[in-house]
């Protein structure tokens, strides 16, 4: 590869691949003078940024396990996961530093560069694909979080399946448009690490930013989810997203088919911390029924579905397990397949279609109710411009659909009268109109904090 290539475009600032190796190694250095070595856990608690990159891989150059922590958290919940990682060393981003961690070392990413410098020469496992790379904890929205611990393998086996339907090369330009410390976020570094490709970081992920570097920044490929396409898309005022860019993957559940419409470069994918993120990838070029699926399993990877309707994975994406929790591992990982908790269906052609989480079907007089079908008919509306369902109880049915919609004006439609052309009777769900809908920082719905609220005024 040309080292003079660009690795990582930030705000103007173009960091080469050589520059960016020199960095690495320095910075390693600067960990190994922390005590980091062989195996330790090392937590990266910051916005995306070029020093993210340069630390993260830093901490597997030392040997180390890079732990990603979500920097919307509250204290109660990181001081947790620091424990429950058992970690003795956090990098902090400067708005994270002063906060307290315990008996945990903190070190904030403006004295970084003064620290003294160590041995920067690579450690003996650093290119070995069965050590521990990463631990990144799962989004919490069924209870504690888990630490899902992947390999250095799982790691190279997703981005090398990913590239064999996508294929990147030097030039191209994928724009870090998800968080780092997602899956979803390290995956798109260490596909473009693999490739050549570049990383372009956006001075936010507001739809504005996004789509200020869309257009500036030759980005080819972008991952999003379902909402903050449609963001981008209506801040383009109806404008196409340039011919250049060759793919918009977007996860993080169903794609409605209006999207799918708007955006030729759409692509739904299906995956989940525990697979190393993308597990299923819709083919480029592929009919209009097949692009309002997740599409067919990457390369390497299988996928069925078992006799409870739910995904099951196998291959060698799938997490070594989860942090010291050897039950939740047994419960999760049986005979090499991967429960995934999420409720699917196959076409004939392998396709997957993902209904819902386990944990989200909604159980109406009997009968299942997917909260994603009525979410797409709801969007399906010029007037609505996010929707959320959950269950909710009733003396009557056991459970009934409750929407929560936000809509593009002040008018208030008859949605009710729209759906009932579109979904059965039991699906119909009682509709009730909200300024904005809570989420995840990897863009998901926060299903967890709206069924807690609902509880709590019940």
């Amino acid at each position: 590869m040309n080292r003079d290539a660009p690795a990582i475009v930030s705000a103007g600032t173009v960091v080469s691949r050589a520059a960016l190796d020199a960095r690495v190694a320095e910075a390693a250095g600067r960990l190994r003078s922390l005590g980091v070595g062989e195996g330790t856990r090392v937590g990266l608690w910051a916005e995306n940024s070029v020093e993210w990159i340069v630390v993260a891989l830093a901490v597997a150059r030392a040997g180390g396990v890079l732990v990603p922590l979500n920097t919307r958290l509250a204290d109660a919940e990181i001081e947790w996961q620091v424990a429950r990682a058992a970690l003795s060393l956090v990098v902090a981003g400067d708005a994270f530093a002063a906060r307290d961690l315990g008996d945990c070392r903190v070190v904030s990413l403006a004295k970084w560069l003064a620290l003294p410098a160590g041995d920067g020469t690579a450690a003996p496992s650093c290119d070995d694909d069965d050590r521990d790379a990463a631990i990144v904890f799962t989004s919490g929205t069924t209870g504690r979080p888990k630490g899902a611990v992947l390999t250095r393998g799982n790691q190279l086996a997703s981005a090398r399946a990913a590239a064999v339907v996508l294929p990147l090369a030097p030039g191209d330009r994928w724009l870090a448009s998800l968080p780092f410390f997602h899956v979803g976020g390290l995956g798109i570094v260490q596909r473009c690490l693999l490739s050549g490709a570049c990383v372009v970081l956006p001075a936010s992920f507001s739809a504005e930013d996004l789509d200020h570097a869309i257009e500036e920044e030759s980005v080819t490929h972008l991952s999003v989810v379902d909402a903050t396409l449609r963001r981008i898309l209506e801040s383009r005022g109806g404008r196409p997203l340039p011919d250049r860019v060759r793919a918009v993957v977007v996860g993080g559940g169903p794609v409605s088919p209006a999207l799918v419409e708007a955006c030729p470069q759409a692509l739904a994918t299906y995956g989940l911390t525990e697979s190393c993120a993308m597990a299923t990838l819709v083919r480029p070029g592929s009919p209009p029924a097949a692009r309002r699926t997740a599409g067919q399993a990457l390369p390497g990877i299988g996928l069925r579905i078992a006799e409870d309707g739910v995904i099951e994975l196998r291959g060698p994406t799938v997490m070594r397990g989860y942090l010291d929790d050897a039950a939740a591992t047994a419960a999760a990982i049986r005979d090499g397949w991967l429960r995934t908790g999420d409720l699917g269906e196959l076409d004939p052609d392998g396709s997957l279609r993902v209904l819902a989480r386990r944990d989200d079907l909604i159980v109406s007089g009997g009968e299942n109710v997917y909260p994603a079908e009525i979410e797409q008919a709801l969007l399906a509306h010029p007037a609505v411009a996010d929707a959320l369902v959950v269950g909710v109880p009733d003396e009557r049915w056991g459970e009934v659909p409750l929407a929560l919609v936000v809509l593009r004006g002040p008018a208030e439609p008859d949605l009710r009268a729209f759906l009932e052309t579109r979904l059965a009777r039991y699906k119909l769900p009682r509709i009730v109109f909200e300024r904005e809908l809570p989420r995840l920082a990897n863009g998901k719905p926060d299903r967890a904090t709206v069924k807690s609220r609902l509880a709590g005024a019940s």
